[in-house]
């Protein structure tokens, strides 16, 4: 059976205007067979002779030979179905694993079937007159947050970020944070640094996601990552867009995110869901460089036992409770709307269901 890349324009008549031809090409899959199975030589050999042109970048080949597995022999002979999902090579997978899926342990807001229309905020880095920063409205909504604080990010080393959903976990919040799998480590680098013990922080649960693998004709596998970045709070606003939690991200890239409040915000409660079920948990002990290689490096001092990398996070990051009062008088759209009357922004209006936005 085909797969959805195959016959993405099964039924669509071609003389349609807004007609797409399938964007499928088994050359493809074959070059990247070639690849796997015989290095760059073969990959090369096999464009040349079929006359095909180099269809993926350098860094992408450096990433299919970074990341390929090899199939592990079992004593068990492997079970087969036909897959319906996509992003495979071939038509057969394994048998899905029966594992319960991960549950939000810490508490999940209900939504609210009446939640507004759907208001977006445009914000970019280096930010507009009279703007806030994308990384000031991430920390706004982290700080308002009362519920839940929901991050999915490929790269997490903003020290500043962490302090906040340090503290949010320290006001009861709870704090879910997805992680690419690939670039778990250098979170766990970040996290060190900061002396701090993820496990000691009751309200914070930290995942990894890798994306989606892709599976060859002779068994062997690699995989994508996962390049999603927003931020949920409280299941009512979301900061979405290319900014990743770096100091690099807020100083010297040049970027984009949206603020959205109201009913498009029930997309990403969703999706996020979605991902979380599918994640791992991040196990520090498999990430973590060896405490040696701190100490080689000149110039920085790094504790010599790795115990000592770990202390409780009321001692390194100073918790600001003086507002916690004014914060729980407050709904969240009453604290939204005061720090909107602190630092205005510009929303545009648009219509309430995502359906009816424009293409």
């Amino acid at each position: 059976m085909a797969h959805r890349s195959q016959c993405s324009s099964a039924g669509d008549n071609p003389l349609d205007p807004n007609y797409l031809p399938p964007h499928y090409r088994e050359e493809y899959r074959l070059a990247i067979d070639a690849l796997v199975e015989d290095d760059l030589e073969g990959y090369y050999q096999f464009l040349q002779k079929e006359d095909v042109v180099d269809f993926l970048a350098t860094s992408e080949i450096e990433h299919i030979q970074r990341t390929i597995q090899v199939p592990q022999k079992s004593s068990h002979p492997e079970r087969y179905v036909e897959s319906l999902g996509d992003g495979s090579s071939d038509t057969y997978w394994p048998i899905h694993s029966d594992l319960e899926a991960p549950g939000l342990d810490l508490g999940w807001p209900q939504l609210h079937r009446f939640i507004g229309p759907t208001e977006v905020t445009t914000l970019v880095n280096p930010a507009e007159p009279d703007m806030p920063t994308i990384k000031e409205q991430a920390r706004r909504l982290i700080k308002n947050a009362q519920q839940v604080v929901a991050i999915v990010m490929d790269m997490f080393t903003d020290v500043d970020i962490f302090a906040d959903i340090l503290n949010a976990a320290m006001r009861n919040v709870a704090v879910y944070v997805l992680l690419d799998e690939q670039n778990a480590h250098h979170f766990v680098n970040m996290v060190s640094n900061c002396r701090v013990n993820l496990e000691s922080v009751q309200f914070l649960r930290v995942r990894t996601v890798s994306g989606i693998t892709y599976h060859c004709r002779s068994g062997r596998t690699f995989k994508g990552q996962m390049m999603d970045r927003f931020l949920l709070t409280d299941c009512r606003a979301v900061l979405s867009g290319n900014y990743s939690f770096m100091w690099s991200f807020e100083k010297i890239h040049r970027c984009l995110a949206h603020l959205f409040l109201g009913q498009l915000v029930s997309t990403f409660d969703e999706e996020f869901r979605i991902l979380f079920a599918q994640s791992q948990p991040l196990i520090i002990e498999n990430v973590l460089p060896p405490v040696e290689d701190f100490r080689q490096l000149p110039g920085r001092q790094y504790a010599s036992d790795r115990t000592l990398l770990y202390r409780e996070p009321r001692k390194f990051l100073p918790i600001d409770t003086s507002r916690s009062d004014e914060w729980a008088r407050h709904s969240f759209d009453e604290r939204m709307d005061m720090d909107r009357k602190r630092m205005p922004l510009h929303r545009q209006e648009m219509p309430a269901r995502a359906s009816q936005l424009p293409s």
